[in-house]
């Protein structure tokens, strides 16, 4: 088998265990809720720079995501699941910069009084920088689908708003090329 067809079956494979995840967790539909985060992360290694100081970087940008969250303990213990994206760009008079992934991320959390600790997993789906500069052909990069590790702390004002710090430890590679994605981000989310 292909190389490429191997890739395609993995990720087929991930996408049927996380739909499959988010079934069990919708199938508890009573206690389930929707939410919506969105936020800002910075981290990672250097892509471009320019001359006044600007810089574009493997984990950085700014996240949408939608995701389901259910208790599933007793004792303030929940799981959520997102999709999202993440993007940045910079704009130069010499040209543009920008780099872009789909995420899924999966958290376990315990709440004690407001604080909310949790950690789980951030998977990046076709991670790709690409650029436009004058006087340079267009340049680009995809990175392979990489999986990272999160740790989450949020305060809780209400049961449905909240804002998190959170750290995530992540690897992008392509083509013998490995970099550095790591990050820390701020994020507010708030349940429908």
């Amino acid at each position: 088998m292909s190389e490429r067809h191997d890739g395609v079956a993995g990720k087929f494979k991930f996408a049927k265990f996380v739909v499959t995840a988010i079934l069990l967790t919708l199938a508890s539909a009573v206690r389930a809720e929707l939410y919506m985060e969105v936020g800002f992360q910075g981290g990672g290694d250097t892509l471009i720079s320019t001359t006044s100081g600007e810089g574009l970087y493997t984990a950085g940008g700014f996240k949408f995501a939608i995701g389901v969250q259910n208790k599933v303990g007793k004792n303030g213990e929940t799981l959520s699941f997102s999709l999202g994206s993440l993007s940045e760009e910079i704009d130069t008079p010499n040209g543009t910069a920008e780099i872009s992934t789909l995420n899924l991320d999966a958290i376990y959390s315990y709440r004690i009084f407001n604080h909310r600790f949790g950690f789980g997993a951030s998977y990046h789906i076709d991670p790709t920088y690409k650029d436009n500069i004058v006087g340079s052909s267009p340049f680009k990069i995809d990175f392979d689908d990489a999986l990272g590790l999160i740790l989450q702390y949020s305060y809780v004002w209400n049961s449905r708003f909240q804002i998190s710090t959170r750290y995530t430890l992540m690897d992008y590679e392509a083509s013998g090329l490995s970099l550095d994605a790591s990050s820390f981000g701020i994020f507010i989310s708030n349940g429908f």
